[in-house]
């Protein structure tokens, strides 16, 4: 038996499907569900952004995973696979949230987690006895999970090889523009140590990289749990990136671990330095008053970071767009990853909105963080499509990079540079730099 297992790309404009030679990050997903292949299978992975899918592959069963902005061509693969006969299974959030419009272009939904799912759609297909949704009874305890098959990828088609890991899943937080917690559960699950540590030096063995990233929503959410990690990773002599949650900045025993242990860069999800933004959002966890005191820290410790930030929520006014960015540039923010609101499938904030009659575009094309779907609270759409495009480029103007950056010089922020003059060259011309990795 043979399967397909696929990523979907996106139309960046209407008809216009994106393709490229390579791309800045790996993806987890398929790998993992390569690992969770009995090896009695033959897997292929491929990436429909990099490679032209035929619809001719050589496969018994076909496999697409995707984003809500991947929607719409992933329906179109599934289509032409049904075309040629082929079975397809369709997974990942769209599906999880959204099974009922799904299910109109796939043979079979894994609707959640994958672990006991994939497998038994894999005996049942052999069997000649699939059905049309599988869904696990509970969450995984997250025992003895396969290594992902990154053999399986060409991993030359990749600019940086940060390779990505799981040590937790869940998220207790309720912010309501995340679908996070509706799909993995609303308290954190953790792997067992030992067994994170055996696929680190697993992909290690694989791929030739020193180089990991933490996928976790929040990597130091159980900080026990965390910092055993970051000690047994001291010898390994990796290179780690991860998400974590600011208030990681009142801790220095924490961040001085992290440092030794190998810690190059955080992603912080700031989202607003609004009040009433972020009681819109339901972020409880982020206090305003501690942010500056909080990313020096980082600094102080020498840790990188990237910023998260969120616009178009419903505290926002018109002078959010400056002030944030003032507020950027004073701290010396290394990078920020700057998006509009977008009102996924199975989120609280999209069922508020829908219910205020504010969501004009139902296109899952657009709702790719860049894009106004709706109508704010206190700006038009085309202010906050103008204004944000506004703060991109003066965050990543000349003289906000040299500020930030380049004096006083810090090794640590230096090499961000290279994504700055990027990402300045992207918003000049109007172009979502995350739009490439």
């Amino acid at each position: 038996m043979k399967i397909l297992l696929l990523q979907s790309s996106q139309f960046h404009k209407p008809g216009i499907l994106d393709k490229r030679k390579k791309r800045w990050l790996l993806g987890m997903t398929l790998p993992y569900l390569a690992g969770l292949t009995p090896s009695d299978i033959k897997v292929q992975i491929k990436d429909d952004l990099l490679e032209e899918v035929t619809f001719q592959e050589d496969c018994d069963l076909v496999g697409i995973s995707f984003m809500s902005h991947q929607a719409p061509r992933a329906y179109q693969l599934a289509a032409g696979f049904r075309r040629q006969g082929k079975k397809v299974v369709l997974g990942g959030f769209h599906v999880t949230l959204a099974p009922e419009e799904s299910q109109q272009y796939a043979d079979a939904l894994i609707i959640g987690e994958a672990e006991e799912t994939w497998p038994q759609l894999l005996r049942d297909f052999q069997a000649g006895r699939l059905q049309p949704r599988y869904q696990a009874e509970g969450l995984s305890d997250l025992q003895n999970l396969p290594v992902p098959r990154y053999d399986l990828l060409d991993l030359k088609r990749y600019k940086l090889l940060n390779i990505p890991a799981q040590t937790t899943r869940g998220c207790p937080y309720a912010c309501n523009y995340c679908e996070v917690t509706q799909v993995y559960g609303g308290k954190f699950r953790h792997r067992p140590v030992d067994q994170v540590l055996h696929e680190i030096q697993e992909i290690r063995r694989q791929t030739g990289s020193k180089f990991i990233y933490f996928v976790d929503d929040n990597f130091v959410a159980n900080r026990a749990h965390a910092m055993e990690i970051m000690e047994k990773l001291i010898p390994l002599d990796m290179i780690y990136g991860c998400l974590a949650t600011i208030n990681i900045g009142n801790d220095p025993k924490l961040l001085d671990l992290m440092r030794r242990s190998g810690c190059l860069h955080v992603n912080i999800g700031m989202e607003s330095i609004c009040p009433e933004s972020i009681q819109a959002i339901n972020k409880k966890q982020n206090r305003i008053k501690d942010y500056e005191h909080q990313f020096k820290a980082l600094q102080n410790h020498g840790i990188g970071y990237s910023v998260n930030v969120m616009f178009g929520l419903d505290g926002d006014r018109p002078p959010i767009f400056d002030s944030t960015v003032d507020f950027l540039i004073r701290i010396q923010a290394p990078v920020s990853f700057m998006f509009i609101l977008a009102p996924r499938v199975g989120t609280k904030i999209r069922e508020q909105l829908q219910q205020q009659g504010r969501i004009f575009d139902n296109d899952w094309t657009h709702y790719c963080g860049f894009k106004v779907v709706y109508h704010p609270k206190y700006m038009t759409a085309r202010q906050l499509q103008d204004e944000y495009w506004r703060a991109n480029r003066r965050f990543y103007s000349l003289t906000s990079i040299l500020k930030r950056l380049v004096w006083p010089p810090r090794l640590y922020n230096l090499h961000m540079l290279p994504f700055n003059l990027i990402f300045a060259w992207c918003v000049r011309h109007r172009i979502q730099p995350l739009n490439y990795f």
